[in-house]
């Protein structure tokens, strides 16, 4: 049964401050996201990945971060959201220090996974501040509305980021840039969250469902990240039948224990569930388009990597427009019309880049961009609060880690759908932006039979 959420007068007092703080966290998690993937060449020559490990510096990352999200917001809710969000960053931090002071493959990966420890411990807390913080209707619709600009343009900012950092000093400081930034967070965000989630609480975190669902979420990634290899088909297979093993011992464990890592009635909420399937389809959506204009730009159209980050500005544009207009929106519309609304401009989009694609020229790529940027940064912050609305104090951490889980495994089934796409179409680039928009057309679906 959920609760109506609170807010102490002094988190209210720097509720904004609090949420710039968290949105900037935010921020240097999604541009480590991707500004590692522009400095893989460097790192390779640097320290001798071979061929076959090189993809383990982002994979170590994404499995880290995926597997742990709901059991890292359960801890959240269990010790409290602001020591966990402190715990994270200094983690991530950290990590990042041992990136950047890697001197062979194996100290890189390693220091990657905990990066990834650190990230999720740091994500579910984000969503969690934001709504335990803001309590007004129309001022939480413009606080997610900034959180999803800053996730989206983050990711963006990394591509640019990162070809700036390896061009003009080296690949660790791709990694070394994070620690003024964590720095800062540590020390204000306890100033400005006084009284958000800040005791502990009598939750049980309950570890065999917090093995099995690590389990069952590390090695859905994993087949999904391992589909582009040689026996990728074989791998995601695998993949696939222990997830399910390992999902359905979790299910039936969690109705037949008493303590129980996922709250019975967080997942009873039909509205709640098609919200957490929308984030899916719609983060999947999101990096199959930016994975595959990333090589259009940079392998058709002959960008370097800084150029082809900054031909991304219009998609920036139509997020920064979104944030502007969204919240207004949200006052004047019910909500379940303008998720579907937001989500039939993300398919626009979409097929609009589609078109793009087909004529060739950066050109032609442009309205799309712009739609699309719109599309997604309304969407994204829309699913978000939906999946974590009316949520009880102590059910913030966990609910907010069952949607940032839910948009990792969107993220990689994304890729995993593009990749595929751009090996086996003729039309490669085209398939795969076609195949970006059937995701946005399922999640369409379900936003407009949502009740």
């Amino acid at each position: 049964m959920t609760k109506p959420v609170t807010t102490a007068p002094a988190v209210a007092a720097h509720r904004w401050r609090l949420l710039a703080v968290v949105c900037l966290v935010q921020f240097m998690l999604m541009v480590d996201d991707t500004v590692v993937n522009v400095a893989l060449p460097s790192i390779q020559e640097g320290l001798g990945f071979a061929p076959a490990g090189l993809p383990w510096v982002v994979n170590a990352y994404i499995l880290a971060f995926g597997g742990l999200l709901v059991v890292a917001g359960r801890i959240g809710d269990r010790v409290g959201l602001v020591r966990t969000f402190v715990a994270g960053t200094a983690v991530f931090a950290l990590a990042s220090l041992a990136c950047g002071l890697a001197q062979e493959p194996w100290q890189l990966v390693t220091a990657r996974f905990a990066q990834g420890t650190g990230a999720a411990l740091v994500s579910p807390t984000v969503l969690g501040l934001i709504a335990l913080s803001f309590t007004d209707a129309a001022e939480r619709a413009r606080a997610f509305a900034v959180w999803g600009t800053v996730a989206v343009t983050g990711g963006l900012s990394g591509v640019v980021l990162g070809g700036i950092i390896t061009g003009t000093l080296s690949w660790p400081w791709v990694f070394l840039v994070n620690l003024p930034v964590a720095a800062a967070a540590l020390v204000l965000l306890p100033l400005f969250a006084r009284g958000v989630a800040g005791g502990r609480r009598e939750v049980r975190v309950g570890a065999r469902g917090a093995v099995l669902l690590t389990g069952a979420v590390g090695a859905l990634a994993y087949g999904l990240l391992s589909l582009h290899s040689g026996d990728g088909v074989v791998r995601l297979l695998v993949a696939l039948a222990v997830a399910a093993v390992l999902a359905a011992g979790f299910v039936l464990g969690e109705r037949a224990g008493s303590v129980r890592l996922i709250p019975p009635g967080l997942l009873a909420d039909r509205s709640r569930v098609v919200a957490l399937a929308m984030g899916v389809l719609a983060t999947g959506a999101l990096f199959g388009v930016f994975f595959t204009l990333t090589l259009q730009l940079q392998r058709t159209l002959g960008l370097s990597p800084v150029l082809a980050g900054l031909a991304y500005l219009p998609f920036a544009a139509g997020s920064f427009a979104a944030l502007r207009l969204m919240p207004g929106l949200a006052g004047r519309m019910p909500p379940g019309r303008l998720l579907a609304a937001a989500f039939a401009v993300v398919l626009a989009g979409a097929l609009l880049l589609a078109g793009g694609v087909a004529v060739g020229g950066y050109p032609a790529l442009l309205p799309g961009l712009v739609v699309f940027g719109f599309g997604m940064s309304a969407v994204l912050p829309a699913t978000a609060q939906a999946a974590v609305a009316g949520v009880a104090p102590e059910e913030a951490g966990v609910s907010s880690g069952l949607v940032t889980s839910a948009q990792q495994l969107g993220g990689a089934l994304g890729l995993a759908f593009a990749g595929v796409l751009l090996g086996a179409a003729g039309d490669r680039h085209l398939a795969a932006i076609g195949g970006a928009a059937v995701l946005a057309a399922g999640a369409l679906l379900l936003a407009v039979t949502r009740r």
